[in-house]
């Protein structure tokens, strides 16, 4: 689990033009996620004010370069993301089941990858090269997938417990994207689940889809849909409450909507241990 955090704390993922204005209200937020790979620059004006939201809210640092599925990052990623780490004094860094970095180069996306021994093998590798490298409590993601390979010979859930059994790393269990997945390939999520290693859940991530002909993508443009909130729901029932936060990375709307979201996430928490 993730040192410090309270089981039912909802944060938010802060993005660049929020942090001012976040720091101007001083909102009882109980912890943030950034996205680390927006500041691997390591300085400038963005950076300077991101230092100061880390001296009054811990910070999670969400990567989207580490390509965990295949040979992970170059070391020279992989050491900014410890300095950042350092600096802002983070708690935990999470990145995803998938691939963003090939022999040719970086991918600006995230790449769905076979769920095989290999793969397996590979993530391991990854998740303990980041895991020494930070000294953090790391959490690896399912994405939402559009999908299924013929040679995947595990699921997701049993690749995120095998992993979880020989690295320690946790899970970061998007329920958006759970749905998001359970639907394009015809599959009931919380049959999705039951693979899931509940137990190794740092923290979950809410967000919202679009619906595009037959397929649901996962846009991160749009308030959490009702279908998703339900899932939480079923999905509480299962594994108690989690740390969440709420994602927004397209049509971003103004913080008073993400911290809507957030504390209507808080409160369905609570009320499971009330």
């Amino acid at each position: 689990m993730i040192p410090g955090l309270a089981p039912t704390d909802a944060g938010i993922s802060l993005r660049e033009g929020h942090m001012a204005q976040l720091l101007q209200r001083r909102e009882p937020l109980p912890f943030v996620e950034i996205l680390a790979d927006n500041f691997m620059a390591l300085r400038g004006p963005h950076y300077h004010l991101l230092r100061q939201v880390a001296e009054r809210y811990p910070v999670i640092l969400h990567c989207v370069g580490l390509s965990l599925a295949s040979s992970g990052p170059d070391e020279a990623y992989l050491q900014r993301l410890k300095i950042m780490a350092d600096e802002l004094e983070a708690i935990a860094v999470s990145d995803h089941l998938a691939v963003c970095r090939l022999p040719d180069g970086h991918i600006h996306d995230l790449l769905p990858v076979s769920y095989s021994p290999d793969t397996l093998e590979r993530l391991c590798q990854q998740v303990e090269r980041v895991q020494d490298v930070t000294g953090l409590p790391m959490a690896v993601e399912n994405i939402s997938r559009y999908l299924a390979y013929r040679d995947d010979s595990l699921d997701e859930g049993e690749m995120l417990s095998e992993m979880h059994r020989r690295t320690g790393a946790g899970v970061l269990l998007d329920v958006n994207n759970l749905y998001v997945t359970a639907q394009n390939l015809d599959q009931d999520p919380l049959a999705l689940l039951e693979s899931f290693p509940l137990q190794a859940v740092h923290y979950c991530h809410l967000a919202g889809y679009e619906q595009r002909n037959r397929l649901l993508v996962d846009t991160h443009g749009s308030r959490v849909s009702p279908q998703v909130w339900q899932l939480l729901e079923q999905v509480l029932v299962r594994m108690g409450p989690r740390p969440l936060v709420i994602e927004w990375d397209n049509a971003i709307p103004e913080l008073p909507v993400l911290l809507e979201e957030a504390a209507k996430a808080a409160t369905m928490m609570q009320g499971r241990v009330a």
